[in-house]
Order: C-alpha cells, then structure tokens, then sequence
C-alpha cells in the first residue's frame, strides 16, 4: 500500500508541476485555479471553495486525490456560463482542513451538505466524479433536500469492484497507473496529455490519499437503497473506462428510475480531459430539461 500512494503522489506532483498548455481557447479568460478561494467552516473542518459563473448553483464533487484545481478548466468555464459553479476541496485536500472526524465517503457527503448550507444555497444540482460519484450518491440519498439534479461520472453504486479496484491499483507501477486514465489509441495521439493536465497548487498529502483510499475500501455502497432516490440524474461513463467500467454504469441507470445514460466513445476514466466541450454541453443539456416538459 505505502509504495502505490508514493507512486501515486508522485504522478499528481508531476501533473501539479507540468505547464498547462493552451487549448480551446483556454486564454481568453482567466485562469480558473489562479483564483483566490475563500473557507467556511463546516462540522469540524474548514472546507476551502470557490464559485464561478452565474446561474442555478452546481456544486462539483472531486474524485480520489483530486483537489478543485484538477477540474478541466474548460470544462468549468463552459458550465459557467449557466450555471454557478461551486468548486471544493474535499476535507484534508487542497486548502481544506483535516477535523477531527475520520475521513470516509458518507462524511465527505454530509460536508458537501454542509457547504452548501454554510454558503446559503437551499439545493443545488450536483455533479460527482469518481469517488465523487459515490459521494454524490450519499449526499442525495442523506440529504434529499439539498440536491436538484444529479450527475454521476465514472461511478458505481457496488462497494466490492470500488474496494476491488482501489486495492488492485495499489499494486501497479506508474507506468501501468499511467496507462488506465486515457485509451491507449488516444493518448498515441495525444502524447503531450499529461503535460496539458491542470495543475494544483496544494499538492495530496500522501496520509490523506491513503485516508481516502480506506474510505473507498469500507464503503457499504448504495445499489440496495437507489430505489428510493428521486433525483432527475444523468450518468455518464467512458465506454474504455476500465477503471469503473461502464457496466457499472448501467446498473446504476437500472437502479435509478428514469436516469439519463450517456456513454463516450474512446474515452477512459479521465474522460473529462478528453472531450471537456463536449461533455460540459451534454451536462448542460441535461440540466436545462424540466421535468414538467417530459410529461407533456
């Protein structure tokens, strides 16, 4: 376990480190993570964020290791321009405290929760990447009321493939960690794709990446309560993603009565960074469909 989290930090010090080279007009405004972020306390921690755009509020939940920088900026920068993006740092990353509490998945939703009442907003519509999708999920399930719609990318709602997965990738090089986030045929083409990745000004602590990693180990998960959430939600999986597999997603779009599927062609696990126009607009999309227009 402790030689994967060195090698894994060591990749997220690298992409932290790389220059973030123009694309889609990535110049034509302003650096997103160069923006200073405020704090708010939340239960025991101090939970830095930042919010960007206008419009219906959209809180953005990370994934492993991920801090708010690690967002594709124009990803962001597209949702924002109809939504206000809230972007955190989950607890112990970033500019977030650690508290007191112990870090697992259904605390990192009842902070999200938290957050969004710290920052006076009543609900918003929310979007979970990865262990973000897991923690979107008990965030709905925990704290109906403060969700609108939700969005899962690269999610799973079966505990044993996340603890399966986060235990086998503890035991991989970097050059086969490196070889899972983008399909191999894509990142031929693509060979600056770690360089151009966005950095992060606060580098993981390598006790909290292994923190989260427990928490993504003893996570119950949420396939045998999912009937009982009724959110407009939209899912989303890379059709290459062997990280959480798109299957996954499909149960999750079997569970979820009435849930949107969206699945992307050659795209993996880090399939944000890949097509960040296209998926922002099929976000976009999703969001701007009322549900009194469905039933006409």
């Amino acid at each position: 376990m402790q030689r994967y989290f060195n090698l894994f930090v060591l990749f997220i010090l690298l992409s932290s480190m790389a220059a973030c080279g123009p694309k889609n007009n990535i110049n034509t405004a302003p650096d997103i993570s160069s923006l200073p972020y405020s704090t708010v306390q939340v239960a025991d921690a101090q939970l830095a964020y930042r919010v960007y755009g206008k419009g219906e509020p959209l809180l953005m939940i990370m994934g492993f290791a991920g801090t708010m920088d690690l967002w594709d900026l124009d990803l962001i920068r597209e949702l924002a321009k109809n939504h206000k993006v809230i972007l955190f740092d989950n607890r112990g990353m970033g500019g977030s405290s650690l508290g007191t509490e112990s870090i697992s998945i259904t605390r990192m939703a009842d902070d999200s929760a938290g957050l969004l009442d710290a920052l006076g907003y009543e609900k918003s519509h929310v979007l979970g990447w990865s262990m973000g999708g897991l923690i979107a999920q008990e965030l709905a399930l925990n704290h109906p009321e403060k969700v609108e719609k939700l969005i899962l990318m690269g999610a799973a709602c079966e505990s044993e493939p996340v603890a399966k997965i986060t235990k086998e990738l503890m035991k991989m090089d970097t050059k086969e960690l490196l070889s899972h986030f983008f399909p191999k045929a894509w990142l031929d083409k693509h060979p600056d794709a770690i360089s151009k990745l966005p950095s992060s000004k606060n580098p993981p602590n390598i006790e909290i990446i292994k923190a989260q990693g427990e928490a993504l180990i003893n996570w119950s998960g949420t396939c045998d309560r999912l009937e009982s959430l009724h959110k407009d939600t939209l899912i989303i999986s890379g059709m290459q993603d062997d990280i959480l597999p798109e299957t996954l997603s499909f149960e999750l779009a079997e569970k979820i009565q009435g849930a949107w599927l969206v699945r992307f062609k050659n795209a993996a696990h880090w399939l944000m960074y890949q097509a960040p126009v296209s998926l922002a607009r099929t976000i976009s999309t999703f969001l701007i469909v009322r549900e009194d227009m469905l039933a006409q």
